[in-house]
């Protein structure tokens, strides 16, 4: 996993403020990592480093998930039954590049929610959600790359 990755999932919540749970922060950091912003295309090449593959609920990352948890056992984040938050006081060093790209995402994407960013990056690889068994555990890098 990337060493930035946990700064851009605590740089993404606290944009949130709160986020309703794992499956939309999945998703936010899969657009995050490629959607580019000026084309409205998903771009190969990750800009984290972090790769997402198709599971069970559409596209998922273990390194995602790892910072995620790593971040939970470190009490920088909290996770309950309102979501998932921030804990106040944390101090979020993050590039200015990423941090626009972070932005951008939660103004475009923000609003939606898990189930709802499930069936839109699933769309956005050319997969109806139906056939999501059909990729199972397939990257998303070669889905990308075989387009």
């Amino acid at each position: 996993m990337p060493s930035s990755t946990k700064k851009v999932l605590l740089y993404l919540i606290s944009k949130l403020g709160i986020c309703e749970g794992r499956k939309k922060l999945m998703k936010l950091m899969f657009l995050i990592e490629h959607y580019d912003l000026k084309n409205k295309i998903l771009l190969s090449k990750p800009r984290l480093g972090d790769t997402f593959l198709i599971y069970q609920y559409g596209v998922f990352s273990f390194d995602v998930m790892e910072a995620y948890e790593e971040l939970l056992k470190e009490g920088r984040v909290s996770e309950g039954f309102s979501g998932i938050a921030v804990k106040p006081g944390i101090q979020i060093d993050l590039d200015e590049e990423t941090r626009e790209v972070v932005d951008e995402v939660v103004r475009r994407f923000g609003g939606y929610g898990g189930y709802e960013l499930e069936t839109l990056t699933l769309q956005m690889l050319g997969i109806r959600p139906f056939e999501k068994d059909r990729y199972f555990g397939r990257k998303v890098q070669e889905i990308l790359a075989g387009r």
